[in-house]
């Protein structure tokens, strides 16, 4: 009897222990915070032999078709909805030497830039930079003089690489 008492008083004593512990609420999960919204981009590609004469970089040697691409994007990016970042990417064909080419490359991506600066794309809000030869879209193995200069016309390229603010 004295067993059963003792059992009986512990779970009496077990009962009251799980009645006086509660298990507190849990916590509150801290929210994510809200992600800002992501950029949305395009990619523009100008043919350098729409803009620009074989191995030249001056916006004087632009097509006439040349001109209205870049308008026709200066005209976009001036449009109302807010830049995030504009990256003008020029390009080269592998005729020359790498040097020559970054040069090249470069002075093509600057003259674009300094382009659509001027009609109105926030100086601060986009950048310049050249790429030489090293991203062919094209290879031309086996072509020789004005074929491989003709084949290679693909390569001689500006990208203009545009995140729009959502």
């Amino acid at each position: 009897m004295k067993i059963k008492l003792m059992f009986s008083a512990v779970a009496a004593m077990a009962v009251v222990l799980s009645a006086c512990h509660t298990t507190p609420p849990p916590a509150p999960q801290p929210q994510e915070p809200a992600m800002p919204p992501l950029a949305s981009t395009f990619l523009e590609k100008l043919s350098a032999d729409g803009l620009f004469a074989f191995g030249k970089a001056s916006i004087d040697d632009f097509s006439p078709e040349g001109r209205m691409a870049l308008d026709d994007l200066a005209t976009r990016l001036t449009g109302e909805r807010p830049l995030e970042m504009v990256h003008v990417i020029g390009h080269s064909d592998r005729i020359g030497n790498d040097r020559a080419n970054l040069k090249l490359s470069t002075r093509r991506a600057e003259a674009v830039r300094e382009y659509l600066i001027d009609r109105g794309v926030p100086e601060d809000r986009i950048t310049a930079v050249g790429r030489g030869s090293v991203e062919p879209v094209v290879e031309c193995d086996g072509d020789r003089g004005q074929a491989l200069v003709d084949c290679l016309a693909p390569n001689r390229r500006v990208e203009v690489r545009v995140e729009f603010a959502r």
